[in-house]
């Protein structure tokens, strides 16, 4: 399994960029204005969750931002373990004051997503989901 990590902070401890591939998921953390962007792409499954739990609370504890924007966009699969570390970030988020955003999930994420009534949680916490 192939893993690559890049991490740069700077002073103020808002993240300049960060970028994880960890073989059949890759994480890049950027900011945008006054939020930070967490793009997720590949499948985010039982090997790989683990990863992006690691990279989104180590962000959440990190981060001086008030909303964390997790682009969902290029995530092909999504199983019950990548869903409960999203569930995972949002109690994080919560405990630390930051709104955390969900936006563009489709396809088979955003089915298992309606199932379990993802965005009512995310809502019921002050956060949102966005389905595209």
């Amino acid at each position: 399994m192939k893993t690559v990590a890049l991490h740069r902070w700077i002073k103020d401890a808002r993240v300049e960029e960060t970028r994880l591939d960890r073989g059949e998921i890759t994480v890049h953390v950027f900011p945008t204005g006054d939020q930070i962007t967490v793009a997720v792409g590949g499948r985010v499954t039982v090997d790989s969750s683990p990863a992006l739990r690691s990279a989104l609370l180590q962000l959440l504890r990190r981060s001086a931002s008030q909303v964390i924007v997790i682009d969902l966009s290029a995530v092909s699969y999504l199983d019950m373990s990548g869903l409960a570390t999203l569930l995972e970030a949002l109690k994080a988020a919560s405990e630390n004051s930051v709104k955390l955003r969900l936006a563009a999930m489709s396809g088979q994420a955003r089915a298992l997503a309606e199932i379990a009534q993802l965005d009512t949680i995310y809502r019921a916490w002050g956060s949102e989901v966005e389905f595209r």
